[in-house]
């Protein structure tokens, strides 16, 4: 299954947050390539040093209310990071769970066009914490899979911000983080939302068939869906019903949750651009 890439931007937030003794590579980042390439083209661009969980979650909410304006950011997370979420600064973590609500408001108001570009290592474990029930936190997900030398992403992010910003091309862009490499041998990736969900459909779904008991499956699917769309009791009781009898049909529950994780009960204009089906998702391919 190809890349997606269609998207739209006008904006870039920086978020930085290091250490002490750490390069400040988000804000050399910013300066030298973000900032002017982003004058030239006209698109705003901002640059936000914190030091704690409570910053950050005070940076989306000023992200939030940009997208509640109109705008469609693209959000640059310069942080540490590993498997349980973002290491802020102070010492603080931002764990996955906190942050992919956040983002995924922003990424509502847009109406499915946030990139977050998570130049920390182990960005992806985000994507351990989603179920279908959830929506998108975001179009897509950029950044290194696993660990990355600073001094290497940094000159990839950088190859990677003066090629968009100045073409507004993404496939062109993600090219150059790449240094030219073959997209199967690319090193800092992009996934986007329909692949996020097949991964997070897939080991959802084999997580509810390794439950001990037919009615154990039937009781987390309910609960779930019931939460997520804050279903009444009577609701709730037609939904299990329901499950009961498709429990087993994996089309038929890839088909339910797309829909809300992508968000084409909001944007239904939006099919086009997730084009990923079960056959898509069940290969070997994806």
């Amino acid at each position: 299954m190809p890349y997606q890439f269609s998207f739209a931007f006008d904006s870039v937030i920086v978020i930085e947050s290091l250490r002490k003794g750490d390069l400040p590579t988000g804000t050399d980042l910013f300066e030298t390539t973000i900032a002017p390439q982003s004058l030239a083209q006209n698109i705003y661009a901002e640059l936000y040093h914190i030091s704690s969980r409570a910053e950050l979650l005070a940076v989306l909410a000023k992200a939030f209310q940009m997208a509640m304006d109109s705008r469609s950011p693209i959000i640059h997370l310069e942080m540490h990071g590993d498997t349980d979420g973002l290491q802020l600064a102070n010492g603080d973590v931002m764990e996955w769970s906190e942050l992919a609500p956040a983002l995924g408001k922003i990424n509502e108001r847009t109406r499915m066009n946030l990139l977050v570009v998570a130049a920390a290592c182990h960005g992806w474990h985000m994507t351990d914490i989603l179920r279908p029930v959830d929506r998108a936190p975001a179009w897509a997900i950029m950044g290194p899979p696993s660990s990355a030398k600073a001094g290497d992403l940094y000159a990839a992010m950088k190859r990677f911000y003066d090629s968009l910003l100045m073409k507004l091309n993404l496939r062109e862009a993600l090219d150059a983080m790449n240094d030219g490499a073959d997209m199967g041998d690319w090193t800092y990736r992009l996934q986007s939302a329909d692949l996020l969900y097949c991964h997070v459909f897939r080991h959802y779904m084999s997580s509810v068939l390794e439950e001990d008991s037919h009615t154990e499956r039937v009781n987390r699917l309910v609960a779930d869906v019931a939460r997520a769309q804050n279903l009444d009791v009577s609701q709730s009781m037609r939904l299990r019903v329901e499950i009961g009898a498709d429990i087993s049909n994996h089309q038929f529950w890839f088909d339910r949750y797309k829909t809300s994780f992508l968000m084409l009960d909001l944007y239904p204009q939006n099919a086009h651009r997730f084009p990923m089906q079960f056959a898509d998702c069940a290969s070997n391919a994806v």
